[in-house]
């Protein structure tokens, strides 16, 4: 991987694992990377107000010469990580308009997925099994018309990142750097994103997966993201604090619906008195991005979904007989009715009796 010197100096003077405030200080003190890298000694009192003595020290050793930065780039090269800096034609627009951009995005995958257009999917980790499944289908469709971002998370988070796996169009955002995974669970997790999509951190590799990562972690997630779906989490859940730095972004911020009393649910109600969208059906993200299933465009379903919907089709029919002619079991049934429900392919005729939509 080649880089400018631009972005060599800010590699270099990334390196140090200063928190974001320090870095956004730093950057400020001269006009560019490069000069304050070229002309250290005339900052280093400046510096190390910002920092402390021993990084700026750090930093001295570290710009007296190129040996430093050329083992730091062999380093990244050898741990297959490309770094994507603010000065990338590859850095993300949407991403470079936030009040707080990341100076650097230390990736592992396709790079390419950072020029597409991206939506953003999460949710928190007591998040129901069929609102799994139920978001790892609206993740499968919507990554026809954009790359899914999510965080990396057990519950929702899993469930959108693999619903977008199959088609590669899916960016994982981590709170701490390469040479950790956090939750462990999830390592073969994100070595397939890796290979299949994009990983991406704001964190060189060293650093750890510390708490006061993750809410920074959520505002590259609505930084990269045309608009925002929340598929569960409580009165305090962080994906709150992803959907309020999208709205406050100016992005469109979606959230499935919840009865009374479902804790997971209460902070998706709670954005919808808010400002949310209240989202049943795909359309309603669809609708708000102007885009148009058409009658002509074939609307994809799972193995499952394309049994009942055939079935369906013979005429009306209850959920058990559904179950019995297509060999789901009785629990798994009313999850693809609801699927096929929110394509407008299926319709409740009440009493557990359903009918195909054509």
């Amino acid at each position: 991987m080649t880089y400018t010197k631009e972005e060599r100096a800010l590699l270099v003077l990334d390196s140090f694992g200063a928190e974001y405030a320090k870095k956004a200080k730093l950057m400020k003190l001269a006009a560019a990377p490069s000069e304050l890298a070229e002309n250290f000694g005339a900052y280093r009192e400046a510096v190390a107000k910002i920092t402390d003595e021993k990084t700026a020290a750090r930093m001295e050793r570290a710009l007296a010469g190129e040996e430093y930065t050329e083992k730091l780039l062999h380093m990244y090269a050898e741990k297959r990580i490309e770094c994507v800096t603010f000065f990338s034609a590859k850095y993300p627009e949407l991403l470079r308009q936030i009040s707080d951009p990341p100076f650097v995005l230390y990736c592992r995958g396709n790079t390419e997925l950072l020029r597409e257009r991206m939506f953003a999917i999460v949710g928190s980790r007591h998040t129901l099994p069929q609102i799994a499944k139920r978001t790892e289908e609206f993740a499968r469709e919507l990554s026809g018309k954009f790359v899914i971002v999510s965080g990396l998370a057990d519950g929702g988070d899993t469930a959108a990142v693999s619903g977008a796996l199959e088609g590669g169009r899916v960016i994982s955002v981590l709170a701490y750097g390469f040479d950790h995974v956090y939750p462990g669970c999830n390592r073969a997790l994100l070595e397939k994103v890796e290979e299949k999509g994009l990983a991406v951190s704001e964190y060189i590799p060293s650093e750890k997966p510390l708490p006061y990562h993750f809410p920074a972690r959520n505002r590259i997630i609505a930084g990269l993201s045309e608009g925002v779906l929340v598929v569960s989490g409580g009165e305090k859940s962080g994906t709150r604090i992803t959907a309020a730095r999208a709205y406050e972004y100016g992005r469109d911020v979606f959230a499935f619906p919840y009865s009374i009393g479902v804790a997971s649910g209460a902070g998706c109600n709670a954005l919808i008195k808010e400002y949310a969208k209240l989202t049943e059906n795909l359309v309603d993200i669809y609708a708000a991005f102007g885009i148009n299933l058409t009658e002509t465009e074939k609307i994809p379903l799972s193995d499952a979904e394309r049994t009942v919907y055939e079935i369906l089709l013979d005429g009306e029919a209850h959920v058990a007989q559904i179950a019995q002619k297509s060999g789901l079991k009785p629990h798994e049934v009313p999850i693809v009715l609801t699927m096929l429900e929110m394509k407008k392919l299926a319709v409740s005729c009440g009493g557990n009796r359903w009918a195909a939509v054509r």
